[in-house]
């Protein structure tokens, strides 16, 4: 099980990523109040590990301010590449886990010089919000089992 570390959104594009408690998360669109949120959009939240980021951080010898890495959410405990195509709960909000978030060339900008590089294949990963409600820091975050219906289980292994 993981947990949300910290929760952040950006107001207008390329803005301060500005650090929340909590935050409401609405179906089919994302984060109140961030500017990425759109309805019927793909990656309307994203995600990153917090140990990836501390590893990024000692990699560069600098620490890497709250919200630099553009993600929405960061969460401890989880490896989110091997989640791709699952599905999330974050607290009282279910995400599916689309695809991963390449590091851009605003983590040079953002984080510093070579964060890009360090970056790659840890940049995070875009959810499709399928459940809203109000996410906290704090909140716990599993992998959603799929519930099977009673003919699934009934029918026999081939």
């Amino acid at each position: 099980m993981g947990e949300v570390v910290s929760i952040h959104v950006a107001r207008k594009p390329h803005g301060v990523a500005e650090s929340l408690e909590r935050v409401l998360v609405h179906a089919n669109y994302g984060l109140t109040g961030d500017w990425r949120s759109h309805r019927d959009r793909s990656g309307q939240l994203t995600l990153i590990e917090a140990e990836a980021l501390e590893d990024v951080a000692r990699q560069l010898g600098q620490e890497i301010p709250a919200g630099a890495s553009r993600r929405q959410v960061v969460v401890r405990g989880l490896a989110l590449n091997t989640l791709l195509g699952r599905r999330l709960r974050l607290g009282p909000v279910l995400v599916s886990v689309e695809y991963p978030c390449d590091p851009c060339s605003q983590m040079e900008r953002a984080i510093g010089r070579g964060a890009q590089a360090a970056m790659e294949n840890r940049g995070g990963v875009r959810c499709h919000v399928l459940e809203g409600g109000e996410l906290q820091v704090g909140d716990p975050v599993t992998e959603e089992v799929p519930q099977h219906s009673s003919v699934e289980r009934a029918m026999p292994l081939p």
